[in-house]
C-alpha cells in the first residue's frame, strides 16, 4: 500500500492503553502520521486534516456516529469493535463507517482495512475516463461538410 506511509490517521478511543497500542502497531507497520484523541468532543471545529478515521468503540450497542461522514470533505472511517462478524458490518454501516474490524485487533488487519478504504475513496473521487471523453465529444461543435 503506497498511500499508507503518507496517510494522516486519526484514532479516537476512550481507553488510553488500547489507543496507544493501536498507534504503536500502525507506526511499526510504517504508517505516516497518527493522531490520538480520547473522544469526538476533542476535535477542533472544522478540522478535517486527516485521511482516515479509526474509531474504537467499547461495544457494538453504543457505537458513536462517524463525525466526518457528511459534507463534501468527508473522510473514510473504520470502526473497531467487539462482536460477531455479521453484526459488525451492519453496525458500521448504520453509524456511517466504511469498514469494520473486530476485536481482538490485529494491527496488520487494521492496516490492510485502512488501505482498502483509502483506495476505495480515491477511486470514487476520480472521474471515469470514458465518461470524460464522451462529455468532451458532446461539447465540441459539429461542422457541416460542404
Amino acid at each position: 500500500m503506497k498511500v499508507l506511509p503518507t496517510a494522516r490517521i486519526l484514532i479516537i478511543d476512550s481507553i488510553t492503553e488500547r489507543r496507544e497500542t493501536t498507534r504503536v502497531g500502525l507506526s511499526a507497520l510504517g504508517v505516516g502520521a497518527v493522531t490520538e484523541l480520547s473522544s469526538v468532543t476533542e476535535l477542533e471545529p472544522g478540522s478535517r486534516n486527516y485521511d482516515v478515521l479509526v474509531m474504537q468503540a467499547d461495544d457494538a450497542e453504543n457505537v458513536p456516529e462517524n463525525p466526518f461522514r457528511d459534507g463534501a470533505d468527508a473522510i473514510p472511517a473504520v470502526l473497531v469493535v467487539d462482536g460477531p462478524t455479521h453484526l459488525l458490518a451492519r453496525v458500521a454501516s448504520r453509524a456511517g463507517y466504511d469498514a469494520a474490524v473486530g476485536m481482538p485487533l490485529l494491527p496488520r488487519l487494521l492496516y490492510r482495512r485502512i488501505g482498502s478504504v483509502l483506495q476505495r475513496a480515491r477511486r470514487l473521487s476520480k472521474p471515469v475516463a470514458g465518461a470524460t471523453a464522451a462529455v468532451a465529444e458532446e461539447v465540441q461543435p459539429v461542422t457541416a461538410a460542404n
